[in-house]
């Protein structure tokens, strides 16, 4: 539950995960670092460097070690290291605004939660959406075990403990939030039937670091996770976290982050501002933007952050505010929707959330709400669907294929086939204009590389008048082509020389092969011979007049092209007998 930082300490439960400030150390002491390796010489490098090796990691690039200061500053200097980063430490401070229920209140049957309406979620549960089978990593302090959770797992990343149960509240408070079960007791999660993962990387009083974080990213890409939810955030950028959420988002996992709590015109905390990860504020009541939640270009979606009730320690329950709140509303939505659409990547998911909101504040994203407040969409259509209409709207073949793809990745169904014939229509209308186009190209440049592209274009087209009427165009071109072309052979034969012969040589290669192409290079050679004889023959003269060694040069060099005959016998001895100055 991320709150306003303040200069000592800031509200509790509100992981606020920001740098520490170097402390003054003697140069004997060491440091804690994490060491990111170009290649398994930078890797052994590390290893061997004498520092104490504290963490390694299975996806990541990177060897968390404790070293000294000459050990660090011989890393950063190794060839085979790309960068060295200091262990950031963070912290979720003071207990001061988590606001547990009396024991009285506990045991209520049903707790009141007035953020289950404006996300509309009733709707997805109507349609027996409940996040069945999605793998939901929450790396936060661990999970307490609770009647009104389900655990299926976890990892403790932390030094301290192999335990991954929450000594500290906020991570319980979180998964609640995301996973309670529908049992008529105490709250209801969003997607109450996820398989629930406890990932520690915060000790009891809130308390962690990078090396912690990183090996719990590292664990939840190990353990094939389909969406991470993390609940904390830090004013540092850090390249190795930034590595670490791209590595996880490229092996499709979705990762939604808390924007921070430092206020309004504050910036987007990480690794929420990374582009990899979607960055969530929070709403209230009134579905304005709380006081205290961070704003940005960065903010892709809003969710109800304030006087949120959720699971707590020891059985308990207890009502908190922060985006850490907003968060896991967000990532129970992206569960419902890992549900509804199985084949859809985590960018495809994103993209499906846009479509699930309530638009508030400015039209369209905006830095305080970004697409708008998680509202679930009962008609809400397919990305397939949506792809399809759009091709059908703008008919680029851009968006044709995206549409193709979108479509192929559907199971087997009466509603596939229906998008496989819409987009089907869409091609043939797009490969009909492509074929208007190119004819018109083709008349327009007469040139052979436009026909052969028209060519192929009417190829495509379905037989009927269209495609008999194009053709007959493309025809009439290479018909023009052809007419050219032995004018211009003709006229080379009339009047032979360099320039007339390099026009048909071009006027010919511009037409189609066949039988009229072949006689035209026949008479085409005819002329070519013709001009090299009489090259030949000046050539020859002309170095029998200067007797210069560069004139027999190049009179050789005429007539060796010239083909077998008794004329290029007889030039070729003339050429011998020339005797240079």
């Amino acid at each position: 539950m991320y709150h306003t930082l303040k200069p000592i300490m800031a509200a509790a439960l509100c992981v606020s995960l920001f740098s520490a400030a170097a402390p003054a150390h003697a140069e004997t002491h060491d440091r804690d670092v994490i060491v990111v390796y170009k290649n398994q010489n930078g890797k052994e490098s590390a290893i061997d460097s004498g520092a104490d090796v504290e963490q390694t990691y299975q996806h990541l690039p990177a060897v968390a070690v404790s070293a000294d200061s000459q050990t660090v500053k011989d890393l950063k200097q190794d060839p085979d290291i790309l960068y060295v980063e200091d262990n950031v430490s963070f912290q979720a401070a003071g207990g001061s605004d988590i606001r547990p229920l009396s024991a009285v209140q506990s045991s209520s049957y049903a707790l009141p939660q007035w953020d289950i309406e404006p996300t509309q979620v009733k709707q997805a549960w109507k349609e027996g959406l409940t996040g069945k089978k999605v793998k939901v990593a929450v790396i936060d302090s661990g999970i307490y075990p609770h009647d009104d959770l389900s655990i299926a797992g976890g990892y403790s990343a932390v030094s301290y403990t192999s335990s991954y149960k929450d000594d500290n509240g906020h991570g319980t408070h979180v998964a609640g939030i995301i996973a309670a079960k529908h049992d008529g007791y105490g709250i209801d999660g969003i997607a109450p039937d996820v398989r629930l993962y406890a990932v520690k990387a915060l000790d009891r009083k809130g308390a962690g670091d990078l090396k912690s974080l990183l090996k719990a990213i590292d664990w939840s890409i190990a353990n094939k996770m389909d969406i991470i939810n993390m609940s904390l955030g830090t004013n540092a950028d850090s390249k190795i976290l930034h590595d670490a959420v791209d590595k996880a988002y490229k092996k499709g996992i979705v990762i939604v982050a808390a924007a921070g709590n430092d206020g309004n015109k504050k910036p987007v905390n990480y690794p929420g501002a990374y582009s990899s990860v979607t960055a969530v504020s929070a709403s209230t009541e009134k579905n304005g933007l709380a006081a205290f939640s961070t704003t940005g270009k960065q903010i892709e979606f809003a969710a109800p952050g304030t006087n949120i009730t959720s699971t707590y320690l020891n059985q308990m329950y207890a009502t908190a505010d922060g985006t850490s709140q907003a968060a896991p509303h967000v990532t129970g939505m992206f569960a419902l929707l890992r549900q509804k659409y199985p084949e859809e990547t985590n960018t495809q998911l994103r993209q499906q959330m846009q479509q699930n909101v309530k638009d508030l504040g400015a039209p369209g994203r905006d830095s305080r709400f970004g697409y708008g407040l998680v509202q679930y969409h009962i008609k809400q259509k397919s990305f397939a669907e949506r792809a399809v209409i759009k091709a059908e709207k703008t008919k680029k073949q851009t968006d044709i294929n995206q549409a193709k793809t979108a479509v192929s990745k559907l199971s087997k169904s009466k509603g596939k086939t229906a998008l496989e014939s819409r987009i089907n229509k869409v091609q043939t209308a797009r490969n009909v204009t492509d074929a208007r186009d190119k004819v018109r190209t083709a008349e327009k440049q007469k040139k052979k590389t436009a026909v052969n592209a028209a060519q192929s274009a009417i190829r495509k087209l379905p037989a009927g008048s269209e495609k008999k009427g194009l053709q007959k165009r493309l025809n009439a071109v290479n018909s023009s082509l052809l007419k050219t072309a032995e004018a211009s052979v003709k006229q080379a034969e009339k009047k032979t020389s360099e320039a007339s012969t390099a026009k048909a040589q071009k006027a010919v290669s511009e037409i189609q092969p066949g039988k009229e192409k072949n006689a035209l290079e026949k008479r085409l050679d005819r002329i070519k011979d013709k001009l090299n004889r009489q090259q030949a023959r000046d050539k020859v003269k002309t170095a029998e007049k200067t007797k210069t060694k560069k004139a027999k040069s190049a009179a050789q060099t005429a007539v060796s092209r010239l083909k077998p005959s008794a004329e290029k016998t007889g030039l070729q001895k003339r050429v011998r007998a020339i005797r240079v100055k």
